[in-house]
């Protein structure tokens, strides 16, 4: 008897052990998926371009606030398809948007194309860092 129960106990705490492992595991993993431009829940909040004191911040799936030295408070209406952000201003009569290929994307930073006025082939991309 006294052996059949340190079986049963033996069986418990591997169960226990695989358990724990698995779960803590699986967290890391799943964080480093889906930590990324992409992943909704994570592009919501504040992204900042520190080289150009400009920020966006990603308010829900389809309101987006730009702040920048040059502009003030911007309100905008934004979409992703493929690897593109569209950009447009929110009650406008036109259909008027602006494209923003996505032409990079690590862990917490994104590289946005198209996103400041340049003449003749100066780099017109913007790198912005999630905080």
């Amino acid at each position: 008897m006294f052996r059949s129960k340190l079986n049963l106990w033996n069986v418990i705490v591997i169960a226990i052990c695989l358990v724990g492992m698995t779960m803590f595991l699986g967290c890391d993993k799943e964080k480093n998926n889906d930590a990324n431009f992409y992943n909704l829940e994570y592009r919501i909040g504040l992204w900042i371009n520190s080289d150009r004191k400009d920020t966006l911040e990603f308010v829900n799936s389809s309101q987006l606030v730009r702040k920048e030295e040059v502009y003030t408070f911007e309100e905008y209406l934004y979409r992703i398809e493929n690897n593109t952000l569209f950009i447009s201003l929110p009650n406008s009569e036109s259909n008027i948007e602006t494209q923003h290929s996505v032409l990079k994307i690590e862990k917490d930073i994104v590289v946005l194309g198209n996103m400041y006025p340049t003449f003749g082939f100066g780099d017109n991309s913007g790198t912005f860092k999630k905080r």
